[in-house]
């Protein structure tokens, strides 16, 4: 599968959570991507919540400032939950707490679920979704070789 600029991957709350503590890291990078609109990021207003309170309580006033940039730069798509009667039948599938990152995902018709939590990337690949859920380094290194930009993607 090529991937390019309308690649949607949407972010869970652990993917902005660790670009925020390690703005060099892979889910630093692919926000950078974001930012160069080289692919779509995603997020739900609930993703964002977490983050920020997870941001505000665990990693402090610089890591929430680069949270902030985050959302100035990139031109995220706002992915709406789904109605309240799909979010029962995904509960079905992933757990609870989990339920509305997949909700949104698929609201938005999403390629990739980027996550840090192996627990819910297993849960969706068993469950059948129409997108994939890697963590950043999975993604990384097994799909964005295929961009059609890779080359020179790290200038």
């Amino acid at each position: 599968m090529k991937i390019g600029q309308n690649t949607l991957l949407f972010f869970d709350a652990t993917c902005l959570i660790a670009a925020a503590g390690s703005p060099t890291g892979g889910s630093g990078f692919l926000l950078s991507l974001c930012a160069r609109h080289l692919v779509k990021g995603a997020v739900s207003q609930p993703v964002l919540l977490e983050a920020e309170r997870n941001i505000r309580s665990k990693l402090g006033i610089d890591a929430l400032n680069r949270f902030y940039r985050f959302l100035i730069v990139i031109p995220f798509v706002l992915a709406p939950l789904p109605p309240t009667d799909e979010l029962a039948d995904m509960e079905k599938l992933v757990n609870e707490k989990d339920v509305h990152v997949v909700g949104a995902a698929s609201a938005i018709n999403a390629t990739f679920l980027l996550t840090l939590d192996r627990g819910l990337a297993k849960e969706v690949q068993h469950a059948n979704f129409k997108f994939q859920a890697l963590s950043p380094g999975e993604f990384i290194k097994t799909v964005l070789p295929k961009h059609e930009a890779f080359p020179g993607m790290r200038n």
